[in-house]
């Protein structure tokens, strides 16, 4: 299926970028964890997402965006919404994991290069979701390994980074 940006309104869209990034990152913490799934709170999705209320349509598009990589998916309670993520079905007992809301890292956990890349945050847009796209920019560009937000990395003094 082919997105066209001319029958989408902004406000779609931009969700869409927003929900896409959660689910890749969800997508390389359960690979990273050997989990099937993963489950995310309410309290989690309104940092990423910088909201406080939910819409019906906004939870929809959710669903709809996060089985791109997760198509088994379920709603669990409390508070709405709250989800449930898996690339097996529930039926089959997937392994799911708890999903941990990332902070920015310390200059001890990447290199000089990586640095310049992180968002200062100054601007006072969403830091979680502009550490998760510094997050995978970086992973997707070689410069870190997908282990670098790992807080067992961090405990065995890992950086995760190359140095350049």
């Amino acid at each position: 299926m082919k997105w066209n940006y001319m029958n989408w309104s902004y406000p779609r869209a931009q969700a869409k970028c927003q929900h896409r990034t959660i689910s890749l990152f969800c997508a390389i913490q359960c690979w990273i964890h050997g989990w099937d799934g993963i489950r995310i709170s309410r309290t989690q999705l309104e940092r990423m997402l910088a909201l406080e209320k939910f819409k019906t349509s906004r939870v929809d598009w959710m669903q709809q965006d996060f089985s791109e990589l997760f198509p088994y998916q379920r709603q669990y309670c409390p508070p709405f919404p709250s989800f449930e993520l898996s690339r097996r079905a529930f039926k089959d007992q997937p392994v799911i994991g708890e999903f941990e809301t990332p902070e920015q890292s310390n200059s001890d956990n990447i290199d000089a290069l990586g640095s310049r890349f992180l968002p200062s945050f100054a601007d006072g847009n969403n830091e979680t979701e502009c550490m998760l796209i510094s997050y995978l920019w970086l992973l997707a560009n070689g410069r870190i390994s997908p282990h670098w937000l790992s807080p067992s990395s961090a405990e065995k003094g890992e950086s995760g980074a190359f140095s350049v």
